[in-house]
């Protein structure tokens, strides 16, 4: 076998029945017993975690190893309880004790690991944050840490959690004071050299990367659900004619998960489970157990079954809809023949002919061996969050000491000086954190926000729990009716979609929203009695594409005939439908060079391959463009088959493209702010800062300039979408204007449209107007709202009720109407700025002021002259009856025409009527002496 392995290994590899070691477990053997930091690649079901173990056992034996010697890291709790009863097989056996550390552990066993310290911890890196930040007693015996082993590495580099790990790991390393081994396990990677410098970081060990390159072969079918009924109805029909025994049905969406399992008991099916992170603690491990024990026909699973849990031998893996990557795509696949050179078996079932194409793409993908790069973002609420940690583990650190310590991390190795102090200033500033003689502590706010008892009158406050997590909870909004749960809706579609009186069909049912409170992730419903109802996430499901099926698509579609053995006569018949369109119109086959113009009764749809980030980007431009030139009744779409606008009269993409280089950009970074997808990033990294309540322009930049940062890496794409619109001014991309939808067209036309979003439109208004007076004009530029719109949110803004008054008076000098907040009004007037608007010619006329007011039925007249009312405003003001005037306009006792040419002023409150009288008079003299 092995003559490098210790004895008693040795026996129990001839206790599993192994006649030799997998091909991987051979590999990794000399580079871990040499002490090399390790990154192991190879396929699901190749035995990676013994390919670890062994060689870290075999040291561990010829070493007198202390609690804790190795850590074992895996980025799901559901990992965490199946690979300890796998780790434990061996550790119990040769005299090693093995504990988990998670949330749902009971409490009995968290006693007894501090009791007695585990040489093997198996935890998630929010376990390591406590125990670095919280846990002072048990974090000593990491000071006998030997190895480090992190699973699913491509599930934790690619996100927030995995530049968290990075920099717990090398707080860990600092603490210790020992460069441990490390290494790391994968099954789905690309450029493992940028993996191996994420998770080795500073360590200075020697590295090797083993990469077992898989021989197992992938058969995959593909077919089309027939859309003739209810597709729901038939999606099950479908599905349970495809089970064998046992079966995992992948879908993109909790809600998709569910609303098929609620088809399929409909239906009568037997021993089917679902499986995704909404469910309980209890029901997973039921879950699994039935998978285990052969007892499960069918589980209708998220991405939580994705990852490598042990759950038996399955016999086939369905995915409802083509997965949104290559990745995820073999993942899900490899989940089925669970074994060296055994066969992943796989069938994708598609809705539309562009679910068929998606297919056949990530299929072709998979087969080159062409998977995405790994995205690496140096995400400063993290590093924030992490300087906090230092300050709650060390109670006093140097600031030195902790910028050596982040700036180790790969990920953040181009943080600058000037980024981090700007940074602790802040946090300073908010007062989470104190700076005394270049020492860091915990400040007094920190407590203020991270509670260890929640109080939900409070929406700010958090459970001191979330401060160790980097695994969003603000995922999903609650519908309630009448204080009980009704369901869950995606955050970012209700961001982007969602708005008080929709209607949505949820459980069945249909619902009118009464509001939606964006701070407690709350949406109130009341029954509906009539309307269709949208049902949240169903067509495009919200999901973002990789850009490598951008890359293939137009291959795909102009050579599918050679995929024909994998895909059934309907996903064929539909594709052959596809194709024909553009073959009987006589028009090029969609392409990255193709751009389609197709004009519907209420929407422009522009239709060509791109990727999503440049479409979603082109998408929210022409969103801002059309609610500041109509209103905001208006919505637009993104894919990776084009974009489209709705609400419009003209082609606002031609407006586009004939913008300057400058403007362009400023379009871009307006739009971007505009998006909810921004003000959703904002208001989930705030709290990581400090920062409580709304955000400022001015004093919460650093915050701003980061969710910009982040919202931009995720969601758009400034330099490509700039690049985009130049090869079309170019000519690289042909433009063609067409009469109908092409099948494309109707493809982009299935995502869900994105709404306008206007967070605090009041609030914004009134920012804009603090201390100045504007045009209708002015503020429609400024703010980019349509001047409709606008105007009929400023006559709202005038009643008494609204929190922030608006006034409206004639600038005599040009005779436009002008807006200013109430509480402004008497500083424009004495600034002079409007000197005529509110200086009468003649000071010895006579006038009568009719008063409407609002409580009563007729009017009040007031008889003043011009002089006394500039010489003693007050005298005028304690002849007013009434607090608030519904309508204010003057007439003359002695000129009847006077009154058919007064401005009206409309809900006018008593401390404004002076001025507003004053600026009547200034323009009925200046028609009559002017």
């Amino acid at each position: 076998m092995n003559n490098r392995l210790h004895a008693k290994l040795m026996t129990l590899i001839k206790e599993k029945g192994w006649d030799e070691l997998t091909p991987v477990q051979k590999q990794t053997l000399a580079p871990i017993l040499e002490g090399y930091n390790t990154l192991v690649i190879a396929p699901t079901g190749y035995g990676k975690t013994e390919a670890a173990l062994l060689p870290v056992f075999n040291l561990m034996l010829h070493e007198n190893v202390k609690p804790v010697s190795v850590l074992y890291i895996t980025p799901l709790k559901a990992l965490i309880n199946d690979l300890t009863l796998r780790i434990e097989w061996w550790a119990n056996k040769l005299g090693f004790i093995v504990s988990r550390k998670h949330g749902e552990v009971p409490q009995k066993e968290k006693s007894s690991r501090l009791k007695k310290a585990p040489h093997i911890l198996v935890t998630t890196p929010e376990g390591l944050e406590i125990d670095l930040d919280w846990a002072t007693r048990f974090r000593e015996y990491y000071k006998n840490l030997r190895w480090v082993i992190i699973d699913e590495v491509h599930e934790l580099v690619n996100s927030k959690r995995g530049a968290q790990l990075s920099i717990l790991l090398e707080r860990l390393k600092d603490f210790i004071n020992y460069d441990f081994q490390r290494i790391g396990l994968s099954a789905t990677i690309n450029n493992e050299e940028l993996v191996a410098k994420l998770i080795f970081g500073s360590s200075q060990r020697k590295f090797q990367i083993i990469r077992i390159n898989s021989s197992r072969s992938i058969d995959v079918k593909i077919s089309k659900i027939s859309s003739d009924k209810d597709l729901w109805e038939s999606a099950a029909k479908s599905i349970l004619s495809k089970i064998e025994k046992p079966t995992l049905l992948f879908t993109n969406s909790r809600f998709t998960t569910e609303r098929l399992y609620e088809e399929l008991e409909k239906m009568k099916a037997k021993d089917i489970y679902v499986h995704h992170s909404s469910i309980s603690k209890e029901e997973k491990i039921k879950v699994e157990t039935s998978l285990r024990e052969g007892k499960a026909n069918l589980v209708i699973c998220t991405r939580t079954l994705e990852l490598g849990i042990h759950v038996g031998d399955i016999k086939k893996v369905i995915l409802y809809r083509p997965p949104p990557s290559v990745a995820s795509f073999l993942q899900r696949l490899g989940r089925s023949g669970h074994a060296i050179n055994a066969i992943s078996r796989g069938e994708i079932l598609c809705l539309y002919d562009f679910d068929i194409l998606e297919g056949l793409t990530l299929y072709k993908l998979a087969k080159d061996g062409r998977i995405e790069e790994p995205f690496v973002f140096p995400y400063l609420d993290v590093a924030s969050r992490e300087i906090i940690g230092l300050a709650l583990q060390y109670d006093e650190i140097s600031l030195d000491k902790i910028y050596e310590i982040i700036s180790s991390s790969y990920y953040y190795r181009n943080l600058s000086r000037t980024e981090f102090d700007r940074l602790i200033n802040y946090l300073r500033k908010k007062e989470v954190i104190k700076v005394e003689n270049n020492k860091v502590k915990l400040g007094k706010s920190f407590f203020k926000i991270w509670r260890f008892e929640k109080d939900n009158k409070i929406s700010w406050a958090k459970e001191f729990s979330e401060f160790f997590s980097f695994i969003n909870t603000d995922d999903t909004f609650t519908i309630r009716y009448e204080n009980t749960p009704v369901g869950e809706i995606d955050a970012i579609y209700v961001y982007r979609h969602l708005r008080n009186n929709d209607t949505i069909r949820i459980s069945g049912k249909i619902w009118k929203i009464i509001n939606i409170d964006f701070n407690k992730h709350l949406i109130n419903v009341v029954p509906a009695n009539n309307g269709e109802g949208e049902i949240p996430i169903w067509k495009g499901e919200n999901i973002s594409k990789s850009s490598l099926l951008v890359s293939e698509l137009g291959n795909i579609i102009a050579d599918f005939d050679k995929y024909k053995e994998i895909i059934d006569n309907e996903a064929y018949e539909s594709l052959l439908s596809f194709i024909k369109y553009y073959t009987i119109h006589n028009l090029p086959l969609p392409s990255e060079k193709i751009m389609y113009v197709e004009k519907t009764s209420d929407e422009i749809v522009y239709s060509t391959i791109i990727p999503e980030k440049i479409a979603n980007t082109i998408s929210h431009m022409l969103l801002y463009l059309a609610t500041k030139k109509y209103n905001l009744n208006v919505s637009s779409r993104a894919s990776i088959y084009g974009f489209s606008i709705k609400g419009v009269k003209e082609d606002l993409f031609k407006e586009i493209l004939s913008l300057k280089d400058k403007e362009i950009k400023q379009l871009i970074i307006r739009s971007i702010y505009r998006s909810p997808l921004f003000l959703a990033t904002a208001k989930e990294i705030q709290y990581s800062f400090g920062k409580l309540g709304k955000l400022n322009i001015k004093e919460d930049y650093v915050i701003l300039k980061e969710a910009l940062r982040q919202t931009v890496s995720k969601y758009f794409s400034i330099k490509r979408t700039f690049e985009y619109i130049k090869k079309i001014k170019e000519g690289k991309i042909k433009i063609i204007e067409i009469e109908g939808l092409t099948p494309l067209g109707k493809a982009v036309l299935s995502h869900t449209p994105i709404r306008p979003w206007i967070s605090d439109l009041q609030l914004k208004i009134y920012q804009a107007l603090k201390g100045g007076a504007y045009t209708i004009e002015e503020l429609s530029e400024f703010i980019g709202i349509s001047k409709k719109t606008l105007e009929l949110k400023l006559k709202k803004m005038r009643k008494p009720c609204s929190k922030y008054r608006t006034v409206s008076f004639i600038d005599i000098d040009n005779g436009e109407n002008r807006w200013c907040l109430m509480e402004d009004l008497k500083e424009i007037v004495e600034s002079g700025d409007y000197y005529n608007s509110f200086n009468p010619i003649n000071l010895d006329e006579t006038y009568i002021a009719v008063l409407r007011p609002i409580q009563s039925e007729g009017s009040t007249e007031i008889v003043f002259r011009v002089k006394d009312l500039v010489e003693n405003p007050n005298y005028f003001i304690k002849k007013v009856p009434y607090n608030e005037i519904m309508e204010l306009r003057l007439k003359d006792p002695n000129d009847a025409l006077v009154y058919s040419i007064s401005p009206k002023y409309y809900y006018v409150n008593k401390s404004s009527i002076g001025f507003l009288v004053l600026n009547a008079v200034s323009y009925i003299q200046s028609k009559k002496f002017g």
